[in-house]
């Protein structure tokens, strides 16, 4: 796997300020830079191009990949950027958001069932169609989750221990020509 370093040379900027407190102004500044737009751009433009080089012919041209969020609020963050890129970009897939309740951003409130068109109770069948290539989960999903064609997992959280185990484990159903996962 690939880590990225989005952050670390503003913290270097903060550590040796006295008028910070550190942990504080870390925590601030992380949730700044990976909530921001542009951020979130970038992420989905280095995901979506290794997808389309690396992953898409994969399965026999049936390759799945599910991106893993921090939260509730970059899964819809992430939905609506994903589907700017496709639309942009022409791409023939589609992206399906998993996440419980509701998340306000920007003074609107979005739902999983609002963002995908349809009931949450639908949407792990309605992955299964061929163009429905992406599924931007916030803890949802990550557990018990069982889709054979799921070939590729972008991590954007800190994963450790059982939930780690679980959360990558989502990558290891058979299928045929299935011959490795990244």
């Amino acid at each position: 796997y690939t880590t990225y370093h989005t952050y670390w040379n503003l913290l270097k900027k903060i550590e040796d300020d006295p008028r910070y407190d550190r942990d504080q102004a870390v925590y601030l500044l992380k949730r700044f830079v990976d909530l921001h737009e542009h951020t979130i751009d970038m992420k989905v433009a280095v995901m979506l191009e290794h997808f389309e080089a690396y992953s898409k012919h994969r399965i026999n041209g049936k390759a799945k990949a599910m991106i893993v969020t921090r939260s509730r609020l970059h899964a819809v963050r992430y939905k609506k950027a994903v589907d700017q890129y496709l639309k942009v970009r022409g791409l023939p897939y589609k992206a399906l958001v998993a996440f419980s309740g509701a998340v306000r951003d920007g003074g609107i409130d979005y739902t999983e069932t609002g963002m995908n068109g349809f009931s949450e109770t639908q949407t792990a069948k309605i992955f299964e169609r061929d163009e429905y290539r992406f599924l931007i989960v916030a803890e949802k999903f990550q557990t018990g989750f069982d889709q054979p064609l799921l070939h590729t997992m972008y991590v954007d959280k800190r994963l450790n221990g059982l939930h780690a185990v679980q959360t990558l484990s989502r990558l290891n159903r058979t299928h045929p020509g299935k011959e490795e996962t990244l």
